[in-house]
């Protein structure tokens, strides 16, 4: 096929062309090709070799793509490539070593790859990178150590991470980071010491961290925190006694900790909460003296709450 001759082609939509089983090789003569999506093409099996010869795409979608096993080496070659995304690549088993090459990269996006176990480490080199997402990565068990070299990250989601079982320490240098997704995390234990340097945080997700047995002091310098959902975090069994210092804070969920015995004190100080779900906190035998200071509150539930 000479499908490479549309040279003028900038815009190319496969999307669920489910029978293709492969891209002809002259589709990397596409030069002027800026967005290529083949979402759900479950039986693409790969891309050719010369793929990176596409210098012109800034949009890449392979979502779905079920049966894509691996990315050619040339992928890194994409300079201009901006959104990449990645999404239900189940056989995907790893990621080209220089992937850290694709300097333009701003939104990448890896969810239910759950066949990658590692990233590489100079994924720390996309310093564009303001979006990614990694939730039910199932088998992912570590990020790179330097991973907090991405300075330019808002969004990280880690959701669904089920063998993740702990955050390099230099993650606390995301210091764009706003909002944070590392609910489901099952294997995760604790959070870096450090973890209150990021404070640009406005959303936190720990809910169903069922490992996770207390939380840092320094959480409270999270100045910016307006949503935070512990959820089901059945292990935790105390707040930090200055967690009133949480003053953005607008959404607080402690549903089924059920061995959170009490809440400290200064959590009367959050003037602006305005929900606060205790459903489920079986241990939980007493509210505050002044609780009634949370005179910004429109939600409160505390079903389930049996002693």
């Amino acid at each position: 096929m000479e499908f490479g001759k549309l040279r003028s082609l900038v815009e190319l939509d496969l999307s669920g062309c489910s029978q293709l089983g492969c891209l002809p090789d002259s589709i990397v003569d596409l030069l002027q090709l800026k967005t290529f999506r083949l979402q759900s093409c479950h039986n693409l099996t790969n891309l050719s070799k010369e793929f990176g010869k596409l210098q012109s795409l800034v949009e890449l979608d392979l979502s779905g793509c079920s049966q894509l096993g691996y990315l050619p080496y040339s992928i890194v070659d994409l300079s201009q490539l901006k959104t990449f995304r990645l999404r239900n690549c189940h056989n995907l088993t790893n990621l080209p070593m220089e992937f850290g090459k694709l300097q333009s990269l701003v939104e990448l996006d890896l969810s239910s790859c759950s066949q990658l176990g590692c990233l590489p480490d100079s994924i720390v080199d996309l310093s564009q990178l303001k979006t990614f997402q990694l939730q039910s990565c199932h088998n992912l068990t570590n990020l790179p150590m330097e991973f907090g070299k991405l300075r330019s990250l808002v969004e990280l989601h880690l959701f669904g991470c089920s063998q993740l079982g702990c955050l390099p320490e230099s993650i606390v240098h995301l210091s764009h980071l706003k909002t944070f997704l590392l609910g489901g995390c099952h294997n995760l234990t604790n959070l870096p010491m450090e973890f209150g340097k990021l404070r640009s945080l406005v959303e936190l997700h720990l809910s169903g961290c069922s490992q996770l047995g207390c939380l840092l002091d320094s959480i409270v310098d999270l100045s910016q925190l307006k949503t935070f959902l512990l959820g089901g975090c059945d292990n935790l069994t105390n707040l930090p006694m200055e967690f009133g210092k949480l003053q953005s804070l607008v959404g607080l969920d402690l549903s089924g900790c059920s061995r959170l015995g009490c809440l400290p004190d200064s959590i009367v100080d959050l003037s602006q909460l305005k929900t606060f779900l205790l459903r489920g906190c079986d241990n939980l035998t007493n509210l505050p003296m002044e609780f009634g200071k949370l005179r910004s509150l429109v939600e409160l539930d505390l079903s389930g709450c049996s002693q």
